[in-house]
């Protein structure tokens, strides 16, 4: 992950955590503990300009893409179909 990568992912990171903060404070919910849902699916990247998306439960992996943001495009869509 580059640089500028990584700041944009710490950026949004922020603005997602102020976000959930003001939901749970409006909610009342600012003495509980957040749930623990964690992504199934995450976009590593490997060596030059490929990302493989990878099972986070088993660890196998579930495809590649080229580009970044395809590879992240295709974990939501894995996401989405996993859901019941």
């Amino acid at each position: 992950m580059t640089p500028s990568q990584r700041a944009y992912c710490d950026v949004a990171l922020a603005i997602n955590q102020r976000r959930n903060m003001f939901v749970a404070l409006r909610l009342g919910l600012d003495g509980a503990t957040p749930p623990k849902n964690a992504p199934r699916y995450r976009v590593e990247p490997v060596s030059g300009e490929f990302f493989h998306i990878v099972d986070t439960g088993t660890g196998k992996l579930k495809g590649f893409r080229r580009e970044h943001n395809y590879a992240c495009a295709f974990a939501r869509k894995l996401e989405q179909e996993s859901l019941p």
